[in-house]
């Protein structure tokens, strides 16, 4: 599962910037700017997704501000890819609203190895690639539910964990390989695909502070 992930800004990640600075531009009168949250993220944080725009030039792929998490009884956050385009909680939002959620890590628990050991926290990244993308999905909001101006709430899409995780946890967050990021958000069968295939990149493992 994915219940933290986390988004760096101090250090010189071009990309992250420009997510934040296309924001701070586009939507300097939404309130939801406000609640714009980086550093650690959380169920119900309002962060930048990444969708189509329909643009005088065409479609293009802008940030956007979401809420993490559909409101049910509780926030829901994760969706399990395997199942995400036929369960009737998320059918709709995967055939037609589909996001791309940036990030710099994940984080997940390690169960203790002795009885009554805590458990250890692990941030997860890719040295290799510092800014990555999840998969997810979201519902667009009604005005009359939206005093902050939100497009929407999304979940996160989950996938058996590869062997890079597989100690640490059984699934792991759903990553769009870079040469597959826009198809992913314009082919709804391509992203079926998607769905149930591997994540093959390897991720690093360090203790969280």
């Amino acid at each position: 599962m994915c219940g933290r992930y986390y988004i760096e800004v101090e250090s010189d990640l071009v990309e992250i910037r420009k997510i934040l600075s296309d924001l701070n531009e586009r939507f300097a009168e939404r309130p939801a700017l406000d609640r714009l949250k980086s550093g650690e993220i959380f169920p119900t944080d309002i962060v930048p997704v990444i969708r189509p725009w329909e643009t005088q030039e065409g479609i293009k792929l802008l940030p956007d501000l979401m809420q993490w998490g559909f409101s049910e009884p509780y926030p829901l956050i994760n969706a399990r890819a395997e199942t995400a385009d036929s369960k009737p909680t998320f059918r709709k939002s995967f055939q037609e609203h589909r996001v791309l959620v940036p990030a710099t890590a994940f984080f997940e628990w390690q169960k203790p190895v002795e009885p009554g050991q805590k458990k250890t926290k692990l941030k997860l990244s890719r040295p290799q690639e510092a800014v990555f993308y999840m998969a997810g999905l979201y519902r667009p909001l009604a005005p009359e539910q939206n005093p902050l101006q939100l497009t929407g709430q999304f979940v996160i899409l989950t996938a058996a964990a590869n062997e890079s995780i597989r100690p640490i946890h059984d699934r792991m967050p759903l990553i769009v390989p870079s040469h597959l990021l826009r198809p992913f958000l314009q082919d709804v069968k391509l992203a079926r695909d998607l769905l149930h295939s591997a994540v093959l990149q390897p991720f690093l493992a360090e203790i969280a502070h």
